[in-house]
C-alpha cells in the first residue's frame, strides 16, 4: 500500500507540473486565442505561481488542524475545475484568475505532500518520497510538455489541459482515500487556535518558527534567487528558443522532451552519487559546473544541437545539487522536529522565484530586450548560489561547523 501511495503521489505532482510547465511553450497559441501579446500571456505562469505561494504559506496550518484525506480531495477537486475552466476561460482576465486558483490548490496539495513524506508514510518509502517530489516535475518537462506541445499542434491547447486535469482529478480522489492515518489521530480534535492568536498568525507561525532556525532566513532567500535562474529559463524557453533558432512549437516540444528526460532520470540516481561521492563534493562540483555552463548556452552562442546538450546537462546538475540540499535539510536545520514547515519552504522558493521571474520577463521582456533577461538569469544564479553556499558551509555540511 505504502509504495501505491508514492506511485500516486507521482502522477498527482506529475500531472499539475505538466499544465504550469506547458504554458511557456503554449504561449504562442494562448496569446492568439486570448488576443494579448506573448510576452503578456506570460502572466498565465506568474499568476499561477503566485497563487501556489499564497497556498504554500496557508497549507502548513491548514494541513496540521483539518482532517488531510477530506482536505486533499477538496484541493485535488479545485485543482481539476480550476484547470478545466480555463478552457472555456471567454477573456485573459478570467483565464488568470483560472490560474490563479488552480496555484492556490497546487500549493496546498504541496504541503500535503511533504507532510506525507516528512511524517506520514513509513521510513521505509521516505526515499522514495523524494525521488518523486524531486522528479515529478523534471518528468512533467520531459513528457507531459512534449505532448501537450504535440497535442495542440495537432488539434489546440484544450486537449492537453482538460487531460491532464482529469488525470490529476483521478489519481488525487484514489490517493486521498487511501492517505494513511494514524490510529490515535481518528477521535483527535483539531487543535484550536489561542484566543488571542489572529488568523494571519495561525497561518504563519509554522513559517515563523522554521525560520528561526540559524541561516534558515538566508538559506530560502539564497535558493529563491538561485530557482530564478531554473525556472526562468524555462518560463522564458518558449521566447527563447523562437529568438535564437527560430523553433516552432514542434520543435520546442522535441528539444524540451530531450532536456526533461535528462532532467527528470538523473533524480533516480542522485542519492546514490551522493553516497558514493560525498555531499561536500557533489555539491560543490555540480554547482560549480553550472556556473561555467550557464553562460556557455543562455546567449545563443552555441549550435542548436550543443545548445540543447549545454542545457540539459545545466539541468541535470541542478537536480544534483538541489537534492543535496534537500536531503541536508535535517542536518542543516537540526532544532526544529516538525519539518513539514521546511518542505513547504523548499517548494515555496522554487514557485516563489518562478512567480517573480515569470512577472519580471513578462512585464520587461519588451522593454530590456532578450539580452538584458539572460544577463539577469546569470546574475540571479551567481548571487543566490554564493548564499546557499555560504549556509551549507556555516551550517557544517562540508565538515566544518562554525
Amino acid at each position: 500500500m505504502q509504495l501505491f501511495l508514492v506511485i500516486l503521489s507521482f502522477i498527482l505532482i506529475f500531472a499539475f507540473n505538466s499544465i504550469d510547465n506547458s504554458i511557456a511553450p503554449l504561449i504562442g497559441p494562448l496569446s492568439e486565442d486570448f488576443k494579448v501579446s506573448p510576452q503578456r500571456a506570460l502572466w498565465l505562469i506568474s499568476f499561477c505561481t503566485g497563487g501556489t505561494v499564497v497556498g504554500l504559506i496557508l497549507g502548513p496550518a491548514l494541513v496540521a488542524s483539518w482532517d488531510r484525506r477530506c482536505f486533499l480531495a477538496g484541493c485535488v477537486l479545485l485543482l481539476a475545475l480550476s484547470q478545466m475552466a480555463l478552457v472555456v476561460c471567454p477573456n485573459f482576465l478570467w483565464a488568470l484568475g483560472c490560474r490563479a486558483l488552480a496555484g492556490v490548490a497546487a500549493g496546498l496539495i504541496a504541503s500535503i505532500m511533504w507532510r506525507l513524506t516528512f511524517h506520514d508514510i513509513s521510513k521505509n518509502y521516505y526515499a522514495a518520497m523524494l525521488a518523486v517530489l524531486m522528479s515529478a516535475r523534471p518528468l512533467a518537462t520531459a513528457l507531459g510538455v512534449p505532448a501537450a506541445g504535440l497535442m495542440t499542434y495537432q488539434w489546440n491547447w484544450h486537449w492537453p489541459v482538460t487531460v491532464i486535469a482529469l488525470l490529476a482529478a483521478s489519481s488525487g480522489l484514489i490517493l486521498a482515500w487511501y492517505y494513511p492515518r494514524n490510529p490515535e489521530e481518528v477521535e483527535a480534535t483539531p487543535p484550536s487556535p489561542k484566543p488571542q492568536e489572529s488568523w494571519l498568525a495561525r497561518f504563519l507561525n509554522p513559517y515563523r518558527q522554521a525560520l528561526t532556525a540559524p541561516y534558515a532566513w538566508t538559506y530560502y532567500l539564497g535558493s529563491t534567487v538561485n530557482r530564478m535562474a531554473y525556472f526562468g529559463f524555462y518560463s522564458l524557453c518558449g521566447l527563447w528558443f523562437p529568438y535564437h533558432y527560430g523553433l516552432d512549437l514542434a520543435k520546442i516540444s522535441l528539444a524540451l522532451l530531450i532536456i526533461g528526460l535528462a532532467d527528470c532520470l538523473i533524480n533516480f540516481a542522485t542519492n546514490s552519487i551522493i553516497k558514493r561521492l560525498g555531499h561536500r563534493f557533489t555539491y560543490l562540483s555540480a554547482l560549480i559546473l553550472s556556473l561555467v555552463i550557464l553562460p556557455l548556452f543562455i546567449y545563443g552562442g552555441l549550435n542548436l544541437d550543443w545548445a540543447i546538450a549545454a542545457i540539459a546537462l545545466f539541468m541535470t546538475l541542478d537536480r544534483i545539487y538541489s537534492m543535496a540540499l534537500v536531503i541536508s535539510i535535517p542536518q542543516m536545520f537540526p532544532s526544529i522536529g516538525e519539518k513539514t514547515a521546511f518542505g513547504s519552504l523548499n517548494t515555496l522558493t522554487a514557485w516563489g522565484a518562478m512567480t517573480v521571474i515569470s512577472g519580471i520577463q513578462g512585464t520587461f521582456t519588451p522593454l530590456w530586450g532578450m539580452t538584458a533577461m539572460e544577463h539577469l538569469l546569470l546574475i540571479c544564479f551567481i548571487i543566490g548560489s554564493l548564499a546557499i553556499t555560504y549556509v551549507q558551509y556555516k551550517t557544517g555540511q562540508f565538515g566544518i561547523r562554525n
